[in-house]
C-alpha cells in the first residue's frame, strides 16, 4: 500500500477500540485521518470472527457505553458523531455469582431488584449494602453530569471545572479513595466484602482495596442505568 504521509492529519496504529474512537473522534472534528491495522478485522479485543455460520467474539461480550443519556454512552456518541449506530440486545443481568455456601447473587440492570437480593442474602447488612451502592451512584452521577476523557486526573477536572464545577468537586473528594475503604465504612461482614473483592476483580482485575472509588462508582452504577447491551450481530459489530 502506498500512500502520502502527508495528506493525513493523523495516523492512528492499531484498530482496536481505543484507535477507532480515537479516529472516529478526529474524523467527526475534520481531520483526515488513516488507521492502520495488521490483522484483518478491526475490533481488536472487541472485534468477532465467523467459522462455519457461527460468530466467535474474540474478547469482550460484556459492553457498556451503549445507553441513551448522559455522559457514559461512550460508545453511543463516538458512533453518532460519524453518523452511525449499532443495534443492541439489552442484557437484563449483567453477572451472576455462584459462591460457596449456596450464595448465589444475580446482578440485575434493575437496581433496586439487586439491592434486595443482595440484602436478602445478608439481611443484617441492608442498611450498609444501601448506603455503600448508593454512594457509588452519587459518583456516578457526578460523572454523568459532565464530558468524560481521563476521569482519574486532578488536570483535567481543573480544566472542565468552569463548565461542571459542582460535579468537579463532586469528584473532587474520591480521588484519593478506594472502594474497599468506603464499603469498610458502612459494611462489617466479612463475606460480604469478600463479594464486593469479587465485584471489583471482576473488571478491574484489583481487590476493592486496590480499586479507585471513582472507578467503582462508574461501574458499579452504570450496569443499571445505562446497562450491558450486546451489539445484535456479535461482539465486533460495533467496530464494523
Amino acid at each position: 500500500m502506498k500512500f502520502n504521509k502527508e495528506k493525513f492529519d493523523a495516523i492512528i496504529i492499531g484498530a482496536g477500540i481505543g484507535g477507532l474512537v480515537t479516529a472516529s473522534q478526529l474524523a467527526a472534528k475534520g481531520a483526515r485521518v488513516l488507521v492502520l491495522e495488521k490483522y484483518i478485522i478491526p475490533g481488536g479485543s472487541g472485534g468477532s470472527f465467523k467459522r462455519k455460520g457461527y460468530t466467535f467474539d474474540v474478547g469482550a461480550s460484556m459492553i457498556f457505553g451503549f445507553g441513551d443519556k448522559g455522559y457514559t454512552n461512550l460508545l453511543t456518541r463516538a458512533l453518532k458523531d460519524v453518523n452511525e449506530k449499532c443495534e443492541t440486545i439489552p442484557d437484563p443481568v449483567q453477572l451472576e455469582y455462584h459462591l460457596p455456601h449456596n450464595l448465589n447473587i444475580s446482578v440485575d440492570k434493575n437496581y433496586e431488584q439487586f439491592i434486595n437480593k443482595l440484602s436478602s442474602s445478608f439481611p443484617k447488612e441492608k442498611k450498609g449494602i444501601k448506603k455503600f451502592y448508593d454512594t457509588c451512584a452519587s459518583v456516578f452521577t457526578c460523572l454523568d453530569s459532565m464530558p468524560l476523557l481521563s476521569i482519574e486526573d486532578p488536570s483535567y477536572l481543573f480544566k472542565v471545572f468552569f463548565k461542571s464545577p459542582l460535579s468537579c468537586l463532586g469528584l473532587a473528594r474520591w480521588l484519593p479513595v478506594n472502594a474497599g475503604d468506603v464499603a469498610r465504612k458502612f459494611i462489617k461482614d466479612p463475606e460480604l466484602l469478600k463479594f464486593i473483592d469479587i465485584e471489583c476483580f471482576c473488571w478491574s482485575v484489583m481487590p476493592a482495596l486496590k480499586t479507585p472509588m471513582i472507578n467503582a462508582g462508574m461501574v458499579f452504577t452504570d450496569r443499571h442505568v445505562g446497562g450491558i447491551n450486546y451489539p445484535k450481530g456479535g461482539g465486533g459489530d460495533h467496530s464494523k
